[in-house]
């Protein structure tokens, strides 16, 4: 897959067909946008699927209703996820105040027609783009019809009764629903960052964690106890994954993201490992004492391998 970053950069071909989007999580929704634009690649015979997406997100920017928004991927993410679902190529956008003025329409005609070469749009069926969102449905297959341009909408991809959305999955895993965001994403919620020092207390209770370096603006699921497992090099290891303010040992601490990487005992402090939530376990508890707590982390790991295992 090719990755082309800035539309400065952007190159034409007269044979396009076209998705754009922030494409946050990567969920079975996209999926299913995906799948429809590579299908229409070969109905309209064209020889280029492109997906413009941006960064940072556009709410990371925009702040709507003064609030940022905690993303399900980070760049890296999306791209590596993007590569997975087997599109040619995507261009990522840098957004910024000045580009969310542009207007739809020059958008449309400018960006994807003149610039890219677009022949074929396949959109979801809450699209919208441009100054103030306005480019909706509606204004794009106006726009089309006066070039030639064919759109396609996919519908909303229900489960459960619940149309899926990146804002349902960030509600569900704020809310401890692990099983819902999961099935929703199509495959287990994961963190990626580098590995910090701590205070080693996890040594000291005979289970030394990695501490996760959260990047900026990533969610972090709700409080508790997870089993999952940690990438580490390339190898994948069982793992408990804790989520919270540990506060056994301190009263005001920060969130953090810990991870007892099972049958494992290597320096790791600097490298990335890629943790994956599989299974709710437990909230976060507050012990009367550091025995009670490593008491209860044996029984962790015990539900995590029997979790892990089936």
């Amino acid at each position: 897959m090719k990755v082309t970053w800035g539309l400065e950069n952007a190159t034409f071909d007269p044979k396009t067909i076209t998705t754009l989007g922030s494409y946050d999580g990567m969920h079975r929704g996209h999926v299913e946008i995906l799948n429809r634009l590579k299908a229409k690649k070969h109905e309209l015979k064209l020889d280029r699927t492109l997906v413009v997406t941006f960064d940072p997100h556009p709410q990371e920017v925009l702040k709507r209703n003064n609030t940022a928004i905690e993303l399900l991927t980070t760049i890296d993410e999306r791209l590596e996820l993007l590569e997975r679902s087997g599109v040619d190529e995507v261009l990522v956008i840098r957004f910024s105040t000045e580009f969310a003025k542009t207007p739809y329409n020059d958008f449309f005609r400018k960006v994807l027609i003149e610039g890219i070469g677009t022949k074929g749009m396949v959109v979801g069926f809450n699209h919208a783009f441009g100054k103030n969102r306005e480019g909706d449905l509606e204004h794009l297959r106006t726009l089309a019809s006066e070039t030639g341009i064919v759109v396609e909408e996919v519908p909303p991809l229900i489960i459960n009764g619940v149309s899926i959305s990146s804002t349902k999955i960030r509600h569900a895993l704020s809310e401890g629903d692990l099983k819902s965001a999961n099935d929703y994403l199509g495959r287990p919620y994961e963190i990626s960052g580098f590995v910090e020092e701590g205070d080693k207390l996890g040594r000291t209770l005979d289970f030394p964690t990695a501490n996760v370096h959260v990047p900026l603006n990533k969610l972090i699921p709700c409080d508790g106890v997870y089993a999952g497992f940690a990438d580490v090099g390339g190898k994948k290891y069982n793992a408990a994954i804790s989520i919270g303010t540990r506060p056994t040992v301190t009263d005001a601490g920060a969130r953090k993201v810990e991870a007892y990487i099972l049958d494992f005992d290597s320096d790791i402090y600097g490298e990335t490992i890629r943790t994956s939530f599989t299974s709710y376990i437990r909230p976060q508890l507050k012990f009367d004492s550091l025995e009670d707590l490593k008491t209860q982390m044996r029984n962790d790991v015990i539900n995590v391998r029997v979790v892990t295992k089936s």
